[in-house]
């Protein structure tokens, strides 16, 4: 029963807005990847990338699915399918998978293919060290989703690269929560970080564009500081951009 009435949650317009990943949970993804619904599947693994799971009842059904893809991946769609599951098999961060990725990119396949194995291993290896990150339970606020705090935990790591995806993530989504805009501002106010490296001083761009996007009037003070007396020239250029664009 509790399986049907996940299903039909997995079948409505839950999966058609923006923010439903942030109500996915662990049992919702192990369900979308037992199934064979590819459309849910694409939309679950485009989500994958900050969800900070890491759990074998995902991953397992992704590397099946793979391998069973394999042989299908002959057209486009096909091809991109399997590409897709190649590459969000890297989330995991598990090197159980990477045998079965290895696979991939040593076999007779499509070259795109082929290339998203190659980044799945890539990701393997990232994912390593970013999952733990993301699922630090010592800086979550029990009053927050999990999804929330994960986000969190991204904004506020030691990663410049994870930073930046969770800025990303912020400002396509349209992510405006409170809680998540004030670990942007905290950013933005000790800009502990910020190096004058090309990284930093994107990251810190897409820190502040996330915060301004939301058009918050609360966190405007701080946009206006960044563009009058940021440390670096560029990221005062960006700042006066997003509050002409956002404020």
């Amino acid at each position: 029963m509790k399986k049907i009435a996940l299903a039909l949650v997995l079948s409505s317009s839950f999966f058609t807005t923006a923010g439903f990943a942030s109500t996915l949970t662990l049992e919702d993804y192990s369900l979308v990847f037992q199934g064979d619904n590819k459309q849910q599947q694409r939309q679950a693994m485009e989500s994958l990338i900050l969800s900070g799971f890491d759990d074998p009842s995902i991953f397992d059904n992704i590397e099946a699915k793979l391998t069973a893809s394999l042989p299908l991946a002959t057209t486009k769609n096909s091809i991109d399918y399997s590409s897709w599951l190649a590459k969000s098999l890297g989330y995991s961060g598990n090197e159980k998978y990477q045998p079965t990725l290895q696979g991939v990119v040593n076999g007779n396949y499509h070259k795109k293919l082929r290339k998203y194995a190659q980044e799945g291993l890539t990701n393997i290896s990232q994912f390593a060290l970013w999952n733990p990150i993301l699922n630090n339970k010592n800086h979550f606020d029990e009053s927050q989703p999990r999804q929330l705090n994960v986000l969190a935990n991204a904004i506020a790591s030691g990663d410049l690269e994870l930073k930046r995806i969770a800025a990303k993530k912020i400002t396509n989504e349209r992510i405006y929560n409170e809680y998540i805009l004030q670990k942007l501002a905290e950013q933005l106010t000790s800009l502990d970080q910020l190096q004058h490296t090309k990284l930093s001083i994107d990251t810190y761009a897409w820190l502040a564009k996330a915060l301004a996007s939301s058009g918050d009037e609360k966190f405007k003070s701080i946009l206006v500081t960044l563009s009058e007396s940021a440390p670096e020239e560029k990221l005062q250029r960006y700042a006066k951009k997003y509050l002409k664009s956002y404020y």
